[in-house]
């Protein structure tokens, strides 16, 4: 019997697809058996991708009940292998197919690689920051978003740095809502550590679309990332082993506080550098 992925990526080139993923990424792989076109990749970091034709109609047999399925163009991410740097120099060294290699201040690094059908695969790593170091990035946040927002008019919003990404209305939005979203989690680790936590996922493209973030005023929402930022950092320095505590997830994970600020702390840094980056484009 087969383990299910949680990942699917939908090709009309199978065969090219299949070949640049075993021998140009060097991903291990599954055929399914009696099927011509579904195959399940495993990738360095051992995540499971089940990769399918478009003419192979119901897959619910093969992936989990919830699973990540990019569009084109969209970064598709899976965690660092445990060398990343040396897989790091051999895709770069290949030359071709858009690798790209990112480091940011804050600790992040990635590998970039765009495949035959147009999918990014992202790797996804980073630096090990003290708690400091975390918590002083985490800190930033509000300051850089209000300068980098800071001259432009309602109209100017709703410009993208691309044909198909977000606006930067909608960008600022998504970092106020992946805030909120965690606050529940972080404060009830904060307040009773240990205590099991029952959350509901958080699917960005849906809630972009649910609460209309193209067309919605940003000026509440950003004094809400600031007052979330100074309420959670203010605890953060004030309670002992804060990063420490943690809860429980109803899947029998364990998750600490740290776990959820370093990810929230770089995410918004990454956004706001999306911002800025959508300013220089239009030259705002």
């Amino acid at each position: 019997m087969f383990q299910k992925a949680d990942k699917c990526l939908r090709t009309n080139k199978f065969t090219e697809q299949l070949e640049f993923y075993r021998r140009l990424m060097g991903f291990d792989v599954e055929q399914v058996e009696g099927e011509q076109q579904l195959t399940f990749l495993i990738a360095p970091g051992g995540e499971r991708i089940l990769l399918a034709g478009t003419e192979q109609k119901d897959l619910s047999l093969y992936l989990t009940e919830v699973f990540d399925q990019p569009i084109l163009g969209q970064s598709f991410y899976l965690s660092a292998p445990s060398s990343f740097y040396e897989y790091r120099d051999r895709v770069l060294a290949q030359k071709q197919h858009n690798a790209e290699w990112v480091e940011t201040e804050w600790g992040w690094e990635r590998l970039s690689v765009t495949d035959p059908e147009g999918y990014v695969i992202t790797f996804w790593g980073g630096r090990n920051l003290s708690d400091g170091q975390i918590i002083a990035f985490y800190d930033e946040a509000p300051t850089r978003l209000k300068k980098a927002l800071e001259g432009l008019n309602d109209q100017q919003l709703d410009l993208s740095r691309a044909p198909g990404k977000w606006s930067i209305r909608q960008i600022v939005l998504h970092m106020v809502d992946s805030d909120a979203t965690s606050l529940a989690m972080v404060k009830f680790a904060l307040a009773e550590p240990g205590r099991v936590f029952h959350g509901n996922a958080y699917d960005p493209d849906v809630w972009a679309a649910g609460l209309d973030y193209a067309h919605r005023s940003i000026q509440a929402e950003v004094e809400l990332f600031c007052a979330i930022r100074s309420h959670i950092g203010g605890l953060l320095k004030h309670l002992p082993d804060a990063m420490d505590r943690t809860v429980s997830l109803s899947s029998g994970h364990i998750v600490s506080v740290r776990q959820r600020i370093e990810p929230l702390m770089g995410h918004a840094l990454h956004h706001i550098g999306q911002i800025l980056e959508t300013r220089k484009v239009h030259g705002v």
